[in-house]
């Protein structure tokens, strides 16, 4: 055999063996990816899983599990969404956790499993900068204070509106749509979950005003080829929303709030919103905190679900408004 037919034989080989471990590598990615999908999918229907479970369910070794979740899922949730109960000896979540995010377990298995590549040693250092900014995107979303409420509405109906509008709030082009029975030209400026609903802060430039659309009832969404301008130090103040009660053109109102004890640990770890600070902390560790609002409807319904370890220090007629509330229910319902 000469030498040229030789090394075209070998050549051949090794393609043979880069393809064979490029398919392996491939088909190992996309079983990785619906393995880590299905435990996401089991975890956020409530179900508590054991190691032993999983080995027999998913069919794989305890030493893969452990992997899965020691190197790809637990990552993704250092907030405890996802964490090991030592006494059951399970891995538990809390409830409907996906529903916070607009990320499917899919999205979450592909996330995890970049971010665990990029840190390896031989990965490239622009990807894992990437990976690093796309996690901290996830983190935002996830973590977020809107998201925390004990009732979320579900998405499911109209997911695919939220990422059409969430697109053209990240592009800024203009949306033309049905709302109220009346179709609008208007500007998306941000996607908020306030008090457990999803809302679009919108400026419709027809009557000069900033609003705020519930999402679900926005149809016959078209996103035009026109971009829009707006104040970004506006659009950043939603941040400091509690509910759709905020009115970013109003004067702001500074509140003083008592925190009983048994809340102060809650409303200390989750403040209201972003401008919250702690005035004083109490022996008992109950505190006063202080902070800002647009309207005494961003606050009162806070408030009276928290009565009575929640109270009004100042302003005077925001305490007012809330007596006159429970004097109402009182007299209705006694």
């Amino acid at each position: 055999m000469n030498l040229d037919k030789k090394e075209s034989i070998q050549s051949h080989l090794v393609d043979i063996i880069i393809n064979k471990l490029l398919l392996k590598m491939k088909m190992d990615f996309s079983i990785r990816i619906n393995r880590l999908s299905a435990i996401l999918e089991l975890l956020n229907k409530g179900y508590d899983l054991s190691t032993p479970n999983l080995v027999e369910r998913l069919g794989v070794s305890k030493k893969i599990i452990q992997s899965d979740f020691k190197d790809y899922i637990l990552p993704l949730f250092v907030d405890d969404k996802i964490y090991y109960d030592y006494s059951s000896k399970t891995y538990k979540a809390k409830n409907n956790f996906l529903t916070k995010t607009l990320f499917s377990a899919d999205e979450l298995a592909i996330i995890a499993i970049l971010k665990n590549k990029s840190k390896d040693k031989y990965s490239d250092e622009d990807l894992s900068l990437k990976v690093d900014s796309l996690f901290l995107k996830f983190e935002e979303e996830l973590t977020n204070k809107l998201y925390q409420t004990s009732s979320i509405e579900k998405i499911d109906n109209f997911k695919n509106e939220i990422i059409q509008i969430k697109n053209a709030v990240e592009s800024k082009s203009i949306i033309k749509c049905l709302y109220n029975k009346k179709y609008r030209e208007i500007y998306p400026l941000k996607i908020l979950n306030l008090e457990g609903f999803w809302y679009l802060i919108i400026y419709e430039p027809s009557d000069n005003k900033i609003k705020t659309f519930h999402l679900n009832t926005i149809k016959n969404i078209e996103v035009l080829h026109s971009n829009f301008r707006f104040d970004e130090e506006k659009i950043n103040s939603f941040d400091n929303a509690i509910s759709a009660y905020y009115k970013p053109e109003n004067e702001p109102i500074l509140v003083q709030l008592f925190i009983d004890k048994e809340v102060s640990r809650y409303v200390m770890r989750k403040p209201l919103n972003k401008s919250q600070r702690v005035l004083k902390i109490y022996d008992d560790e109950s505190c006063d905190v202080e902070l800002t609002i647009t309207d005494y409807m961003e606050i009162i319904p806070t408030i009276q679900r928290y009565i009575p370890f929640i109270g009004v220090i100042e302003p005077q007629e925001l305490k007012d408004r809330v007596r006159k509330n429970i004097d109402l229910y009182v007299r209705k319902f006694e």
